[in-house]
C-alpha cells in the first residue's frame, strides 16, 4: 500500500508539472492600468483576451488579471480612452505588464450660445477694418453731402461724383450695409429660431409660416430683450394669432 501510495503522490506532481507546461494550460496575465503622463490609476478599464473572448476590469488600485497565453491579443480600453492592444510575450507573465492609456480628445463643434455678441463683433470687426470709408469724410463731396462749411443751398460737384474712385466707395459702402443687415437678420433668427417656436406653440406647416412672418420681431425688441421678455413676447403674439384664426373662421361662416 505504501508503495502504491507512493507511485500516486508521484504521478499527481509529474501531473501538475506538465500541465503548467503544455501549451493552452491556464495562466494569468496581470499587472496595472495608468493614465498616460501621469501616475493616476484607471478603474473599470475594460480588458479582454480576444483570442480566448475571456475578460475582466481593473479595480480601485488599477489592478487587472485576465487569463491569458504568450500570443494572446489583449485589449485594453475605456470610455474616453484610445484602446491599447498589446500581443501577450512570455515576460509579460513572469514581470506583469501595465498599460497606459492616452486621453481621447474630441473636439466638439463651435456652439454659438451668443448671437448679439457674434453679431455686435462682426459690426465691430467691419467697422474698424473699413473706418476710413465709413467714418471719415469723402476728399470730394457726393451728391447732397452736407458739411459745416458749405453755405447755404444744394451743392454738387459732378465730376467728383461720377468718378471712379467716388463709384467704388458708394459700392464698397452698400456692401458694408447689406453685411450689416443680413447680419442682424441672422441674429433675429437665432433669438427667434423656428424650431423653437414650433415647440412653444404647437404650429406647424403654413401656421407656422404665417406666424413667423406676421410677427418676426425687430433688430431692436431683439436686441434689447431678455430670454423671458422674448417667451412673453411669442405667448401674446400666439393669442393674437388665435383670436385672428377664430374671427376669421367667424366671418367666413
Amino acid at each position: 500500500m505504501k508503495l502504491v501510495h507512493a507511485m500516486r503522490s508521484r504521478f499527481y506532481c509529474l501531473f501538475i508539472v506538465c500541465l503548467h507546461f503544455v501549451p493552452g494550460a491556464s495562466s494569468q496575465l496581470t499587472g496595472k492600468v495608468f493614465r498616460k503622463g501621469s501616475t493616476e490609476v484607471l478603474s473599470g478599464v475594460n480588458v479582454k483576451n480576444s483570442t480566448t473572448k475571456k475578460y475582466n476590469t481593473s479595480d480601485l488600485g488599477g489592478n487587472y488579471i485576465v487569463p491569458a497565453q504568450p500570443g494572446d491579443t489583449v485589449i485594453f480600453s475605456s470610455a474616453g480612452y484610445h484602446a491599447d492592444t498589446l500581443i501577450a510575450s512570455k515576460a509579460f507573465f513572469a514581470r506583469g505588464y501595465d498599460v497606459y492609456l492616452a486621453v481621447n480628445v474630441v473636439v466638439l463643434a463651435a456652439v454659438e450660445i451668443d448671437p448679439l455678441g457674434k453679431y455686435l463683433a462682426d459690426s465691430i470687426r467691419r467697422r474698424e477694418e473699413y473706418a476710413f470709408i465709413l467714418d471719415k469724410k469723402h476728399p470730394v463731396k457726393l451728391m447732397n453731402e452736407k458739411r459745416a462749411a458749405d453755405a447755404p443751398g444744394f451743392n454738387f460737384s459732378p465730376v467728383g461724383f461720377f468718378s471712379k474712385r467716388e463709384k467704388e466707395k458708394r459700392r464698397l459702402k452698400q456692401r458694408l450695409k447689406d453685411e450689416e443687415e443680413r447680419d442682424r437678420q441672422a441674429y433675429i433668427d437665432a433669438r427667434f429660431p423656428r424650431a423653437r417656436i414650433a415647440r412653444l406653440t404647437m404650429l406647424s406647416g403654413d401656421s407656422l409660416n404665417s406666424f413667423i412672418s406676421l410677427y418676426r420681431p425687430s433688430f431692436n425688441f431683439c436686441r434689447n430683450s431678455s430670454n423671458q421678455d422674448m417667451l412673453l413676447y411669442i405667448n401674446d403674439k400666439l393669442l393674437l394669432f388665435r383670436e385672428s384664426k377664430k374671427a376669421l373662421k367667424t366671418k367666413q361662416h
